[in-house]
Parts: structure tokens; C-alpha cells; sequence
């Protein structure tokens, strides 16, 4: 039976293995992504379901792309400001119509 002992060599952390720190950086920012783009008719579709929510008053769960990412949220909408194009919602965020990517 072979013994293979390292003695006293230091052991390395796990990143000095790797060349390149590059490679894990990017597989835990996988979330970032690239905003999609819509057709005209769904971003119609989607301001005709921002009026129906707003005067309704009801909650729906909004899509939005922010910072690499696509975030939702369960809110209701209260207040559009078409001169800028946003939204406030009941958290007091506001977004842009450009932001939105789906209404459900």
C-alpha cells in the first residue's frame, strides 16, 4: 500500500485551484439577464390591464424587469403619471410602463 503524505504543505482554498475566478462569479450571477423585448399589441395588452387594475382597484401580480433581473409583485396600482410614463403601486414604487413585462 502506497502512502502519499503531504507533511507540511498548506493545503489551498478552493478559488486558488481554479485559474479563474471568473467562472464561478458568473455561474452565481446567473439570474442576470437580458431585457426581453415586446411587440406593440402586448404592450397595448398590458396598458389596457394597468386601466382595468387601476380603476378597479384591484391587486394584480406585475412582471417588471429592474437591475439585470425580473422581479414580481403581488401590489395593487395607485397612481399612472402619463406625462413620465410610471406607476406608483401601493408600496409607493414606482415604475416605468417600459419596465413592465407581464400583468397577470
Amino acid at each position: 500500500m502506497l502512502n502519499f503524505d503531504r507533511g507540511f504543505i498548506k493545503w489551498q482554498p478552493f478559488n486558488s485551484v481554479i485559474s479563474s475566478k471568473d467562472i464561478l462569479d458568473n455561474l452565481n450571477s446567473k439570474e442576470n439577464i437580458i431585457k426581453p423585448t415586446l411587440f406593440q399589441e402586448k404592450k397595448d395588452y398590458l396598458s389596457e390591464l394597468i386601466l382595468e387594475a387601476y380603476y378597479s382597484k384591484n391587486k394584480i401580480n406585475i412582471s417588471f424587469y429592474e437591475q439585470n433581473k425580473i422581479k414580481n409583485i403581488y401590489t395593487s396600482i395607485t397612481k399612472i403619471y402619463p406625462n413620465t410614463n410610471t406607476l406608483e403601486l401601493n408600496n409607493h414604487k414606482i415604475i416605468s410602463f417600459n419596465q413592465i413585462i407581464n400583468i397577470n
